[in-house]
């Protein structure tokens, strides 16, 4: 006898069938067989299915155990007399009754079980197979340990209601699969539906007609202001707004000034006059020169008159300090005579020293402010492309418009401060004007509506091709500027017509269909998204129509 501690364990899913189960059961090598199932199963909550296990358990000699602490099951367990323990590891035995009646109905209820179909006699006496579209017959089983295989009645079995179905098999519904079921069919329509919804709504198209057009030339000038809200176009005032951004940019350049930082020669004359007999007053600042120096006196000075002694004309003399005019060592002088500018009667000598000549060179304003356009110039390029896509999707940038100013500027050296090099930053507000481009569109159309003869549209105004050029800048807000180009007109198409009339239909018929409406159309292109789209979309208003021009 195989030992009962080394059971087989039996994991079944919540959706598998009876069938499945006892295959299971009937495969396992161990003579103590255990049976799991998820809590959420019904499979061991039908007394019919307990019988089954139970009767496979006994035909096939082994020990059936159900894990479970389901009530349901717990309370049939008790009336089939079935093993049962709490986990697979738990000591199994027959749970007590929970009801006085469920576990006994269950007891006496009798099954129905498949088996294969088996051989009937005819009234002719010829043997042959019973017909059924599963290949076999239902019949009566009970289940006590009594009673034998026995064939039973087919009318004593199934429920009176259900006679007339005798053909059909009675199985436990497997309402998990079912609920599968249900999902996939509702997700499979409702895909279907977003599809034909998307096929629909979604589509898109742009239809172009390449019409036979004359050509006039455009010239006109207006003015772009930010500061109003509203076109005026007779005047020629477009309402424009004026789009920015804030860089920081940076970057070194050389200083190219030059400053003397030398220092002056000092020192002291003795000035004498032998010209007068009067007293000469000298002011401070005279200046006196020396081998084409000059130098000036730092303060006022006396000199005495002349006298005569011995015969001879003994000149008057006092002191004074001077310094030099310029710096530089050539100013530094010894035992020089010196002329007094303004007096001629008056003579000086002396000495001078301390003058030093030194350059060096120094950031000048001027450097400042080209490094500063340099790197203006170096973040335009860039700059415009930010601005364009800052842009309204209708709009039109006026790259001519472009301006920077400067909201700070720092110098790592300083103007008038010594340094071959040094670096410029910089934050920089870069401004453009730009426009609707349907403002722009009815502006070039006003200017040649006059030109356009009767029965004729306007095909392209000239406004998306135009060369414009910047009169006159008022700042970042406000701009006159001049524009030319050309426009094209023809005779009349109307494109909601158009639309219509190519609503839903092929995209290989949409020429067909134009081109007797409009006969100087010579050429239509469609494109549709999705591109792969045989047939443009069910809605005119999903579809654009554009005219392009076609000069001779």
């Amino acid at each position: 006898m195989p030992e009962e501690h080394s059971p087989d364990i039996i994991y079944l899913e919540a959706d598998s069938e009876i069938t499945e189960a006892i295959d299971k059961f009937k495969a396992a090598k161990a003579h103590e067989v255990r049976v799991a199932v998820p809590a959420r199963s019904a499979l061991l909550q039908s007394a019919v299915n307990i019988k089954l296990f139970k009767k496979a358990a006994e035909n096939n000699k082994k020990k059936l155990v159900l894990i479970s602490n389901d009530k349901a099951t717990l309370s049939l367990a008790a009336g089939l007399g079935v093993l049962v323990a709490k986990n697979v590891k738990a000591e199994a035995a027959i749970p007590e009754a929970l009801t006085g009646s469920m576990g006994q109905k269950a007891a006496n209820e009798p099954i129905i079980i498949e088996q294969e179909a088996q051989p009937t006699e005819s009234a002719s006496g010829k043997t042959k197979k019973s017909k059924s579209n599963d290949s076999f017959q239902k019949q009566h089983i009970a289940l006590d340990d009594e009673e034998k295989h026995t064939t039973a009645r087919e009318d004593d079995v199934l429920p009176q209601s259900a006679t007339h179905h005798k053909s059909k098999d009675k199985k436990v519904p497997n309402f998990g699969g079912l609920n599968k079921k249900i999902f996939w069919i509702v997700a499979g329509v409702g895909a279907l539906i977003v599809l034909i919804l998307g096929y629909i709504f979604l589509p898109t198209a742009k239809v172009a007609l390449v019409a036979k057009a004359q050509k006039t030339p455009v010239n006109l000038r207006f003015t772009l202001d930010a500061g109003t809200k509203r076109s005026d176009l007779a005047g020629g005032d477009i309402a424009a707004d004026t789009i920015s951004t804030t860089k920081e940019v940076s970057g070194q350049f050389s200083a190219t000034g030059k400053k003397d930082i030398g220092s002056k020669a000092t020192g002291n004359i003795t000035i004498k006059n032998a010209a007068s007999s009067n007293t000469i007053s000298v002011p401070a600042g005279t200046t006196v020169s020396s081998g084409g120096k000059s130098f000036t006196t730092n303060q006022a000075v006396s000199i005495p008159g002349a006298s005569v002694s011995g015969g001879q004309i003994v000149p008057g003399s006092a002191s004074v300090a001077i310094t030099a005019t310029q710096n530089g060592d050539s100013y530094n002088v010894s035992s020089a005579s010196f002329t007094v500018s303004g007096f001629n009667g008056l003579t000086a000598t002396g000495s001078t020293s301390g003058g030093v000549s030194k350059t060096v060179t120094v950031v000048t304003q001027s450097d400042i402010d080209k490094a500063q356009a340099t790197l203006v110039e170096g973040a335009t390029n860039a700059t415009k492309t930010e601005l364009q896509n800052k842009a309204g999707e209708n709009q039109h940038v006026f790259e001519q418009t472009l301006t920077a100013q400067p909201t700070s500027v720092s110098s790592s050296v300083p103007v008038d401060s010594e340094g071959s090099t040094a670096t410029l930053t910089a934050q920089i507000k870069f401004s453009e004007l730009a426009a609707a481009n349907s403002v722009l569109d009815e502006l070039f159309k006003t200017q040649i509506q006059s030109k356009v003869p009767s029965g004729n549209d306007i095909y392209q105004s000239g406004a998306n091709d135009a060369t414009y050029m910047l009169v006159k800048s008022f700042g970042a807000d406000k701009a006159d500027m001049s524009a030319s180009s050309n426009a094209f007109y023809g005779q009349s198409i109307d494109k909601d017509q158009v639309a219509r009339a190519v609503a839903g239909k092929s995209r290989k018929d949409a020429a067909d269909i134009i081109k007797p409406l409009y006969p100087q159309v010579s050429q239509v292109l469609v494109e549709t998204n999705p591109w792969l789209s045989p047939n443009l979309p069910f809605f005119a208003n999903r579809i654009k129509v554009e005219i392009r021009v076609q000069t001779d």
